[in-house]
């Protein structure tokens, strides 16, 4: 399981928005020169913090620092979702229709047409799975 550690920004009945943060430490290792995700934090900064809604069974504060947790193979399905399926369809298609037209502007305007659709596809799915309590992660407890 893949643990976390995020801030309460808002408490209701048993429902907290949490809000987490890259980590304090990042970009302090020896490879800070070549890391991508000093990079890519760096770049986003806070201003993009992922906010979640959990469920939780103790009372919170705002501003209570809280555990979430992760399973690793939820992390492993989303990554295959959000990669996988748009490059597979991608290549598929790169394939596919460039054996049909012998123009590579229609071929890369299909390529494109595709994987857009592919994109918001797997992000209607995600959207409908984000409800279930396996694709979402869970209360561990107070830090």
């Amino acid at each position: 399981m893949i643990v976390e550690e995020a801030t309460v920004v808002e408490y209701r009945n048993g429902i907290a928005i949490v809000q987490c943060y890259a980590k304090s430490g990042c970009g302090g290792c020896a490879s800070k020169v070549a890391c991508g995700t000093k990079a890519l934090s760096a770049l986003a900064g806070e201003k993009i913090a992922p906010r979640f809604r959990i469920a939780v069974d103790e009372p919170l504060n705002v501003g209570d620092k809280i555990q979430l947790g992760l399973a690793e193979n939820t992390l492993l399905k989303s990554v295959f979702l959000i990669y996988g399926i748009p490059l597979f369809i991608l290549i598929i298609t790169a394939v596919g229709f460039s054996q049909f037209f012998a123009n590579e502007l229609i071929v890369l305007f299909v390529m494109l047409l595709f994987t857009g659709i592919s994109f918001w596809a797997v992000k209607k799915f995600i959207d409908k799975r984000s409800q279930q309590v396996n694709f979402s992660p869970i209360f561990l407890g107070k830090v």
